[in-house]
């Protein structure tokens, strides 16, 4: 996964994809990737969806556990206050 780790640091987010597809998409490890893949490229519903399947893979997937915890209360959060005007 280190090649995934510097085509995602680069921005190579193409390449990134077609490094990704080239591997076992059942390995939790890939779908992890995938989800990080996706919150790079701005879609969080599909990232989020990733790492879930991530952790139906392998549920001790902490990494996937925090980004998905994370990703969810980016989702959940709201600002009364944004409304209010």
């Amino acid at each position: 996964m280190e090649r995934f780790e510097e085509l995602l640091q680069e921005g190579k987010l193409s390449e990134a994809e077609e490094f990704l597809q080239n591997l076992d998409q059942t390995n939790d490890n890939v779908l992890y990737c995938w989800g990080r893949l996706y919150s790079r490229k701005g879609e969080e519903a599909k990232a989020l969806s990733f790492y879930s399947k991530a952790l139906a893979v392998n549920p001790n997937n902490e990494e996937a556990r925090v980004r998905l915890e994370l990703a969810n209360g980016i989702f959940t959060f709201r600002d009364p206050n944004l409304y209010n005007h």
